[in-house]
Formats: C-alpha cells, structure tokens, sequence
C-alpha cells in the first residue's frame, strides 16, 4: 500500500511538472483529484497521530478563509469588513476583487494541503520501518531528469540564442526553485552513508560508492541551477549549502567557515552568462532588478487598502492595476514577493496562519535534527530555507509544480516520527512516545 502510494504521489508530480509545471488549472485539477483520492485512502485508517493543534488549526483555518473571501456577503457586510472592496462594486458580492482567481488558487491551496497530508502520513509509516530517504527518492529522481534536460537544453541552444537551463518549466526561476529544493537531499544522503557504523569486516568501498553517486546526483543539481541563469536560484542553492555546512561544522567555526565557503562558491562556480546578468542586475527577457522594487513600493498601498482581508488569493493581478504608477502598458502577475503578495491578497489575519503554519514546520524538523533522523532532517531544514530566500524576489510557491514539492518536503519535515536509537543497537530505533505526542 505505501510504495503504491508513494508511486502514484510520484506520477501526479511528474504529470504537473511536464504539463508547464501545472500551470494551467485544468491539469492541476487531475493532480488535486489523483491525491485526493491518495490522501482518503490512507487515511481511513492512519497511522500518524493528528497534528498538534499549533500545526492542526492552520491547516484547516487558512483554507477556509479563502472560502470566506468568497462567500457572497450583503453590501453592509462587505462594506464593513471591506470599504474598498465595496467602493469598486457598492452591490452584494464576495471579498475578493477576482472570485474566478481565487478559486483556481484555492485549488492550488487544496491540493498543496493535500501532498502534505498525504506525505506527512506516508512518513509516519515508512521511517520507524524502511529507510526513510525512499521518501525523497521520487523527489530527487524527478528534479534529477528535470536537471538532465535543463543542462541539455543550455548545451544544445543555438548559436546566437540566449542558452538557458528551464527544463519543462516556463520560467527559468522557477526551474532553479526546483533544484535548489532538491540539492539537500543527495548531499546528506551521500554523508550518512559514509557516517554509518560498519563492521570492521565490511569493505568501504560499497559505502563510497553509493556516497560518490549521491554527490554526483548533487552535482548535477546545482549545475542546473547554475546554468539556469537565475540568480537568486544560485544564491538560494548556495544558502542550502551553507546551511548544512553551518549544521555539520563545530560551534566556533560556523561564524567563519560557512560564510567563507558560501563566498568563494559565489566567486568561483557561475558561468561567465550568470556573471554578465549579477553585473547588469537586469536583461531583457526579464523584469529587472530596479522594476521589482517599484512594484514592492506600489504594492504597499494594495496592502493598506485590504488590511482586514485581503483582495483575494491569486487576486493580485486585479487588485493591484489601479494601484499601478509604473509601466502602465505591462501587465504585472505577481509581485515578485512572496510575503508581500500573500499579504496582499489574504489580509493580516490570513497572513498570519500562513506564517504560523511555516514556522511550525520549520519547528518540526529543527526538532527532528536532533534525533537519529538528523541528517533527513537536517536536508528538509535547508531546502525549506532555500525556498524561502528565494520567495523574497520571486513567486515560486504559487507555481503548481513547486508547490507540489515544497508541500511534499513539508510533510516529510512534519510527519518524520522523533525516534532514537536504544543504547548498544546502531541498527534498532523505536519510537519516542513523549516526543510525537
């Protein structure tokens, strides 16, 4: 049952990723229903305990007020909760300024919440059992091929044509989003290997091999990354390296040899394509760098004329037209900022269950980094600390494809069960029962 699911949860990422990453609702709705239908079957008799009420009440609280944003609510009501969302249309209607938006993103939300269930349970189930990295395994393979062809197509592009890794993705930042969530898993999986007790009578060299082809797989990664040209990808994959460098590095040393590690990787690794763009800070396929900060500027006002709640999720493309000063001729999709997007369209309330859904899973493996799944752990910390750097300049999370993958490291993170080796028994772990309640 639980390599079964595995493999379907497997199959609906790879179909968003190859449908443009899963941008185009129709395809997203068929990987919602496949998990769906993944998420009820193993919970009708669960194995993990039910989330703790910090994690619990989020998850169901921030869907629903999506859901509130599109209740139809009488013009009193709505003036009151929303004087600018009534002052565009005076009649009875939904908070949300883009009702059609806001249920494709809820959809989005849904499905998200979904992979993280589903995760989250299959976790609970596999680790105390098998080897818990057959939990990333799919994950990597996939962000893997995608590596392949990003690195084939930035190989193989024409003379004269900009050369860029992108794999099935639309935009290469996204692409990047995607590697630099997978680079932890195969660096502390080749590490563990080589960490783990042998008999004196056992050949090393199994050991190093298996280690040598997960740093290869890592590699790879973050070539793609590279040659993504995307420049907060590289900086974001850097920051996965530099966070587990700083987990594995003595106290004293993490002051100095993270930053030096981080900084020579900078200085040494890009190609002389990423050097020109970090030199122009802007190209013309791109937004640059002095336009993102115009839109963050003009999109405080959006924020401060929907502060109780919000223009909508995925309303931002609507909402912020008339608050528009810049480029009035070009359309502008998102905000280039995570934070300040949802803030936009879910108002302070939704921000905050937002927020404290993230620290909780971010709380969640920090304290499974203590336990003997430390090195799994410790991976899921530094991918969901890559993605998050990175959402400071970009929009990854509203992407289909990478929110499928950040929900799916998110249920590992919250679903790993704290265990601890028995005294004597490199090869026995039980649960701790004080730990998971």
């Amino acid at each position: 049952m639980n390599a079964a699911a595995l493999f379907c949860l497997s199959a609906a990422f790879v179909w968003t990723l190859v449908r443009d990453a899963g941008v185009h609702p129709a395809d997203w709705d068929i990987t919602v229903l496949v998990v769906a239908v993944l998420t009820a079957v193993l919970h009708v008799r669960p194995c993990a305990p039910p989330p703790d009420r910090a994690l619990a009440w989020p998850l169901l609280l921030l869907p629903a007020w999506v859901l509130f944003q599109l209740l139809p609510l009488p013009a009193g009501a709505l003036a009151f909760l929303s004087p600018t969302r009534a002052a565009l249309h005076p009649s009875a209607g939904p908070l949300s300024v883009a009702p059609a938006l806001t249920l494709a993103a809820w959809m989005r939300l849904a499905g998200a919440i979904l992979v993280f269930l589903t995760v989250r349970e299959l976790a609970f189930r596999i680790a105390p059992r098998r080897s818990p990295w057959l939990l990333v395994l799919p994950l990597v393979a996939v962000a893997l091929l995608e590596a392949l062809l990003g690195l084939a197509q930035f190989y193989s592009a024409a003379s004269g044509a900009q050369a860029m890794a992108r794999g099935t993705y639309v935009n290469r930042d996204h692409f990047a989003g995607l590697m630099e969530m997978a680079l932890p898993f195969p660096v502390m999986y080749g590490i563990h290997v080589l960490r783990l007790k042998r008999s004196h009578l056992e050949s090393p060299l199994g050991p190093a091999l298996i280690a040598s082809g997960a740093f290869a797989v890592a590699a790879l990664l973050l070539l793609a990354s590279i040659h993504s040209l995307s420049r907060m990808g590289f900086i974001a994959a850097l920051f996965a390296l530099a966070v587990l460098a700083a987990a594995a590095l003595p106290r004293r040393a993490r002051l100095i040899a993270a930053p030096v590690v981080f900084v020579a990787l900078f200085i040494y690794l890009p190609p002389n394509q990423l050097i020109a763009r970090f030199a122009s800070l802007s190209t013309p396929d791109q937004i640059a760098a002095q336009d993102r900060l115009e839109i963050w500027r003009q999109t405080l006002p959006l924020v401060a004329a929907y502060p109780a709640t919000g223009c909508g999720l995925g309303a931002y493309v609507s909402a912020f037209m008339p608050f528009k000063r810049s480029t009035p001729l070009h359309t502008d999709n998102a905000a280039h900022n995570d934070y300040l997007q949802y803030l936009a369209e879910l108002g302070i309330p939704g921000f905050a269950l937002g927020l404290v859904l993230a620290v909780r899973i971010l709380a969640a493996a920090a304290r499974r980094h203590r336990t003997s799944l430390r090195p799994l752990a410790l991976a899921c910390l530094a991918s969901l600390a890559a993605l998050l750097l990175h959402s400071l300049v970009d929009f990854n999370s509203t992407i289909p494809a990478n929110a499928f993958a950040l929900a799916w490291i998110s249920g590992i993170a919250a679903g790993l069960p704290a265990v601890r080796r028995r005294p004597g028994y490199a090869s026995r772990i039980t649960i701790d029962s004080h730990a998971v309640r």
